[in-house]
């Protein structure tokens, strides 16, 4: 089962050409990431980083578009995770325009846990490994 979020796409991320700037699918993408901590962990993003101590830095990222968002659009963001390792996942974010479900792009984006303190890689820590494997691809 994948994991869903919707976003509004604003003003300040249309480009020259009226479209949503590629650079902010990846930050669509984050979003969701985030949320997902707080949603199915129920633990936020920010007490991960900053009372457990663990991130999750990209180390890997592809991205394929196919139809173009717009100011006023919803974008539906769906979240699975395609592999998990002992320190490592990748998750495979579908960006849809939510009124026609138009797929307008696919992403995957590679994490790796790191210790927040010496930025060294890490386990994941078994609650977060639970939370995403939930949402495996299958």
């Amino acid at each position: 089962m994948a994991f869903t979020r919707k976003f509004p796409v604003r003003f300040h991320e249309i480009d020259y050409a009226r479209v949503v700037y590629y650079p902010r699918f990846f930050e669509y993408t984050h979003q969701a990431f985030e949320d997902f901590f707080s949603l199915e962990l129920g633990v936020s993003y920010p007490e991960m980083l900053q009372k457990r101590k663990v991130g999750y830095p990209t180390v890997h990222c592809e991205a394929d578009f196919k139809q173009p968002l717009r100011f006023g659009d919803e974008v539906r963001v769906v979240m699975d995770v395609e592999k998990i390792s002992q320190r490592a996942m990748t998750c495979r974010y579908r960006l849809f325009r939510d009124a026609d479900d138009t797929l307008c792009a696919t992403l995957k984006v590679v994490t790796v846990a790191i210790a927040m303190d010496t930025f060294s890689a890490t386990d994941l820590p078994e609650d977060v490994r639970k939370a995403f494997e939930v949402h495996l691809a299958r």
